[in-house]
């Protein structure tokens, strides 16, 4: 969620998948469905793409664990330089209102200055991370001020994690709010990260890797109101900004497109407990399909949607669809609504 306040702003080694998921050490690598594709960069061939009549294998069944092509630099290759750290340390120290923000502004050159090739790992959230801040703002936002990355959302998402529960991360991006709930649920919840972009992808996996999050499964399908294949469009010096082109776009990444209760299905999940959904302007028509397709036992407790009043857009509203099926907003902040499901009255 890019908040316009947290505007401090926000590749790793190829990865391929290999054979089933797999134990490597003591350590369970998290589960891959078949969108992952074996060049670092290459487009990601449509997994089982719109075929009706084709009955689709479990994602479970099928899930990959992934193999580094070459292996990954050791966390802490990338700390950032000491006058880094310093500025990274003074900003992520300042409150989270229009006066800290300003003068965190003011320490990001010295942060930046200070990463080596591109990355940066450091701790956030309670968890060692690797960062690339310069290609994507979320990470950004999370490199330099963590404290103002989405508390609200991240505190409600903690609270509705626990044993048995699961959350789905659709439009995950680097992936924070699904490492984040993957470390509050324990091994005992599930995590579903939805990431069509591999760059995106392959750093989800490191991360959760090297927090032993061995409870997030990552899919590489786009989700959308209908089946089929597409084009994912990448927005310059923003890899968070992808979106579904809707047409044929020059550079951009082939995607296999499904709808969210097809993709619970094949994963296996008779409930989400908890959806977050920025997909850059396609939350309704998410949404619309899977109100439609899915029965109410089935529809999450808690919903984080983007505000579509900030997003400038003049579509469906994906809050007031879900306003209209009994949820109620609870909490708007900057950029999301958060939504719960009002319980239904016995009898």
């Amino acid at each position: 969620m890019l908040s316009p306040e947290c505007l401090i702003d926000r590749h790793v080694s190829a990865i391929a998948p290999a054979c089933k998921a797999c134990v490597v050490g003591a350590r369970r690598q998290p589960r891959y469905n078949r969108a992952m594709t074996d060049a670092p960069d290459a487009p990601a061939a449509p997994a089982e793409t719109g075929d009706a009549d084709r009955p689709m294998a479990p994602a479970r069944a099928r899930a990959r664990s992934v193999a580094a092509a070459k292996p990954d630099p050791a966390y802490g290759r990338f700390t950032p330089a000491w006058f880094g750290q310093a500025a990274r340390g003074i900003a992520s120290a300042l409150p989270a209102n229009r006066t800290g923000l300003r003068l965190a502004g003011a320490l990001r050159p010295a942060a930046l200055a200070a990463l080596k090739d591109e990355a940066a790992d450091v701790h956030a959230f309670g968890l060692s991370l690797r960062l690339y801040p310069r290609d994507n703002l979320s990470e950004k936002r999370a490199f330099l001020t963590p404290q103002c990355f989405d508390p609200r959302e991240l505190a409600a998402l903690r609270a509705a994690m626990g044993p048995g529960k699961v959350f789905m991360d659709v439009g995950a991006n680097a992936g924070l709010y699904a490492l984040v709930a993957a470390h509050a649920g324990g091994p005992a919840s599930r995590v579903i990260a939805v990431e069509p972009q591999g760059r995106m992808r392959r750093r989800i996996a490191f991360n959760a890797r090297q927090n032993a999050l061995e409870n997030i499964d990552i899919s590489g399908v786009a989700l959308a109101d209908y089946e089929g294949e597409d084009v994912l469009r990448y927005v310059p010096g923003n890899l968070g900004g992808a979106a579904l082109a809707g047409s044929p776009s020059p550079g951009g990444e082939a995607v296999r497109v499904t709808t969210l209760a097809r993709l619970m299905d094949e994963m296996r999940v008779s409930k989400a407990h908890a959806i977050k959904i920025d997909v850059e302007g396609g939350e309704a028509a998410i949404l619309r399909a899977f109100f439609a397709a899915a029965s109410p036992e089935r529809w999450p407790d808690l919903l984080i949607l983007e505000r579509a009043d900030l997003a400038g857009r003049d579509g469906p509203d994906a809050a007031q669809l879900a306003l209209a099926r009994g949820y109620t907003v609870t909490e708007t902040t900057r950029m999301n609504q958060i939504l719960r499901l009002d319980p239904q009255p016995a009898g």
